[in-house]
C-alpha cells in the first residue's frame, strides 16, 4: 500500500516519488490510446469538488478516470451550487463527500484548504489548485512533459517568467525541479518576484538561480521557458495589475534568436502573455501539456487507490 494518502503539495514529494509517478503516467498511455484494455480503477469514484473555475484541470480529472474505468461525480461552481452557499463548513462538505468518493479532487481559492480537507478526509485527498499557494498536478504533468520534450530533467536552464509572485503554476514548478539538477532564471516586474520561501528551498537543495527582468536576454540561453498569466483575481490593488499588464509578451522572434529549439510551456489559459506566432514554433508544447495532465491525474488516483496493475512491474519502494 503506498505510504501516500493524499497529494496536496509538491514540496514534500522526493526525488524518487516524482519519478515513480512519471514512470506510471508513461505506463498508462496505451489505456487511453486504446491499445490496452486495462481498467484499473474500474468501479471506483471520482467526486471533483471545484470552488473555483477550471477548464483543464476539472476535465483531465474526469477524462482520466473514465478512461480506466472508473466514475466521477462533478461540482463545477461549488461556492454557488452546493451547501457551501449556506455557509456550509469545509470540513462538514468533506464528511459527507466522502460517502460518495474513492478519491476526491479539491480546488479551493484559500491556501492550505486542500491539506485540512486531507486531515479529516477517509478517502485520498488530491490538491487541484489551492488559492496562491500550490498546484501539484499541475507541476508533475508539467515535470512529465519536459521529460517528454527533453528527455531528461536533470542539466537543464529553466526561465520562469511572468507574475511569479501569485502564480501557484510557477510556484510548484520551482519546488519540483529544484530536486532535480536545474538553473532556473525567473523574469519578473520587482513587485512580482518569486516568493523567498520557495528560494530559500532552491538554495537549500543546490540549484542554481538568477533574476532579472530582461526576458529577450534570458530566452536565448533557455531549455524550457514557461510563461505564466497575470494573476489578476489574486491581486488585491488594482494598481498591481497595471505595473505589469504587456510588460512581457514572448513571442516566435525571440525564440528564433537561440541556435537551438526551446520548449516553450504554459499552464494556460494565455491573456496576452505568449503570441499566437509561437503556435506553430517546434518547441510550442503547452497543448500537448494538457494531455499529459489526463495521464498524472490518472496516476495519481491509481497510486492512492492502490491499483496499480501487476503487469506494470513498478514496485512502491518509498
Amino acid at each position: 500500500m503506498s505510504k501516500l494518502r493524499h497529494i496536496t503539495g509538491i514540496k514534500d514529494l522526493t526525488r524518487r516519488q516524482i519519478e515513480f509517478i512519471l514512470d506510471l503516467a508513461d505506463k498508462l498511455e496505451p489505456i487511453y490510446s486504446g491499445e490496452s484494455n486495462l481498467e484499473p480503477l474500474r468501479k471506483k469514484t471520482l467526486v471533483s469538488f471545484f470552488y473555483e473555475p477550471s477548464t483543464r484541470t476539472r476535465l483531465s480529472f474526469e477524462s482520466a478516470i473514465l478512461g480506466l474505468g472508473g466514475n466521477y461525480i462533478s461540482m463545477a461552481d461549488a461556492k454557488a451550487t452546493s451547501s457551501v452557499w449556506k455557509g456550509e463548513t469545509l470540513a462538514d462538505t468533506i464528511r459527507t463527500i466522502e460517502n460518495y468518493a474513492d478519491v476526491i479532487a479539491i480546488r479551493h481559492f484559500e491556501a492550505g484548504a486542500a491539506e485540512a480537507a486531507a486531515a479529516i478526509s477517509s478517502r485520498p485527498v488530491i490538491n487541484a489548485g489551492d488559492g496562491p499557494n500550490e498546484h501539484p498536478t499541475q507541476t508533475l504533468l508539467d515535470l512529465l512533459t519536459i521529460r517528454k520534450e527533453r528527455g531528461t530533467l536533470d542539466g537543464l536552464k529553466v526561465v520562469m517568467v511572468g507574475d511569479l509572485k501569485h502564480t501557484r503554476s510557477t510556484n510548484s514548478l520551482t519546488l519540483g525541479l529544484s530536486n532535480f539538477e536545474v538553473e532556473f532564471t525567473f523574469v519578473s516586474p520587482p513587485d512580482f518576484k518569486t516568493s523567498d520561501w520557495i528560494l530559500d528551498i532552491v538554495r537549500q537543495r543546490g540549484c542554481k538561480y538568477s533574476q532579472t527582468e530582461d526576458l529577450p536576454s534570458a530566452v536565448i540561453e533557455a531549455d524550457v521557458v514557461y510563461v505564466c498569466r497575470i494573476q489578476k483575481e489574486r491581486l488585491k490593488n488594482p494598481d498591481d495589475y497595471m505595473k505589469i499588464e504587456g510588460v512581457y509578451c514572448l513571442n516566435r522572434a525571440m525564440l528564433e534568436k537561440a541556435d537551438h529549439v526551446i520548449t516553450v510551456m504554459h499552464h494556460l489559459p494565455r491573456v496576452g502573455e505568449l503570441a499566437e506566432d509561437v503556435d506553430g514554433y517546434p518547441g510550442a508544447a503547452y497543448f500537448r501539456q494538457t494531455y499529459n495532465g489526463m495521464l498524472i491525474r490518472g496516476a495519481l488516483m491509481t497510486m492512492l487507490l492502490d491499483r496499480i496493475p501487476e503487469e506494470f512491474g513498478l514496485k512502491m519502494d518509498f
